[in-house]
């Protein structure tokens, strides 16, 4: 395996808002550390380590559909066998995010979650599923795997599938879900397409969950009018649920999920314009009181050089700040993140690093400290190790 140890300067001009807007930006310089865990990975996805962190396994979904146990000191891997689900790996479809219980290791429970989309009985649409099973590290292999949940309904479209998935300091275990390109289906609350559901650690629904008890809506639904949210993380210090999804042309937005049955607005109130026009779409989240508003978003103002919005990934916090993978600018984005929760939060600057690798699809850190590990959305991509020079 190759390993390998550098520290790489990234310089890019300040940029400037085009107007006063709130949470403006700028670019700074950085500087990191970077690491070769392993190679050869092919559409990596999502990323969670094992409890205890100390023992520095984790496991990596690809997109194509298979799962894997890696060893993060050594860099050797190991596929997992048994019963991974059959997934459909179309479009932005196929094995997509892990969790590992947040009480791995205890007694009996070796849980760890999937999502997927997966087809129906006849094969001919997709739903994003939410499934779990018994990890067996020693094999490795999973036993009794059992599906917890299906965003329905079924569809032949490829697209926005989401899907992140995490717990909270509570143990609840939220999911998202992406709109599947059919805008309206977002406010719809009989659908599951552009939510962050909620769930026990069982698949069961909690009693409080908002929409229990609506007539016609999905109880798993705990906030709605997300497009396609690609990133979910907990906040260390607040234990709030952070998230971030894509706009359509701008408008991509970092959310804090602090309103249960809260609409967050796409796309009846959003900051990302039509894809072949570039008009508004319906109103903006600020001109509306009954909309959640973004606590930072993109709206074509934010940059000076060309690069007009951030379509997100995976996500997390650290020491120093908040962290998101860009995808079509390839690179991780490094926030400069100032308070906590929705009163204070605010976000003074970017730091653009680990450029150059590909497409950066999921980051996670496994104590909050300094360390991240990476994940590349490419053809024989690395799973990298890196830690920020503050």
């Amino acid at each position: 395996m190759l390993k390998s140890v550098f520290v790489v300067i990234v310089v890019f001009g300040a940029a400037a808002c085009a107007a006063p807007t709130p949470n403006g930006l700028v670019v700074q310089d950085g500087a990191y550390e970077v690491e070769v865990v392993i190679e050869g990975f092919e559409r990596a996805w999502g990323l969670d380590f094992l409890r205890p962190h100390e023992d520095g396994m984790a496991l990596v979904t690809e997109r194509t559909g298979s799962l894997f146990l890696v060893d993060l000191e050594s860099g050797d891997r190991q596929e997992v066998g048994g019963e991974v689900p059959s997934v459909v790996a179309r479009g932005q479809g196929g094995l997509l995010d892990v969790a590992v219980h947040p009480d791995f290791g205890e007694g009996d429970n070796h849980w760890i979650y999937l999502t997927y989309s997966g087809a129906n009985e006849a094969g001919n649409a997709y739903a994003t599923h939410l499934g779990r099973a018994r990890l067996n590290a020693n094999e490795p292999a999973l036993h009794d795997f059992e599906v917890l949940f299906v965003a329905e309904p079924f569809d032949s479209s490829n697209g926005h599938f989401g899907s992140r998935i995490v717990f909270n300091p509570d143990g609840y275990l939220f999911m998202s879900s992406g709109d599947r390109r059919q805008r309206d289906s977002a406010q719809d609350l009989s659908s599951g397409w552009g939510k962050i559901f909620r769930f026990n650690d069982d698949g069961s629904i909690p009693s409080d969950n908002p929409f229990v008890g609506v007539d016609g809506a999905v109880d798993a639904i705990y906030t709605y009018g997300h497009r396609n949210p690609q990133g979910l993380a907990i906040h260390p210090i607040s234990g709030a649920l952070w998230q971030n999804e894509h706009g359509e042309r701008d408008g991509d937005e970092i959310n804090i999920i602090d309103t249960p049955g809260g609409n967050y607005g796409w796309p009846v109130a959003t900051y990302a314009r039509e894809y072949p026009t570039g008009r508004p779409i319906n109103d903006f989240p600020h001109e509306r009181d009954d909309i959640v508003n973004p606590i930072f978003w993109w709206d074509g103002t934010r940059y000076d050089d060309g690069q007009s919005g951030f379509p997100p990934s995976g996500m997390a916090f650290t020491s120093a700040g908040l962290f998101m993978g860009n995808l079509a600018n390839q690179y991780l984005g490094w926030f400069d993140l100032q308070g906590t929760d929705r009163s204070d939060a605010e976000i003074l600057g970017e730091t653009r690093i680990v450029g150059g690798y590909g497409r950066v699809r999921d980051v996670r850190s496994p104590d909050h400290s300094d360390m991240l590990y990476i994940l590349i959305d490419d053809d024989d991509a690395p799973l990298l190790r890196v830690r920020v020079l503050e």
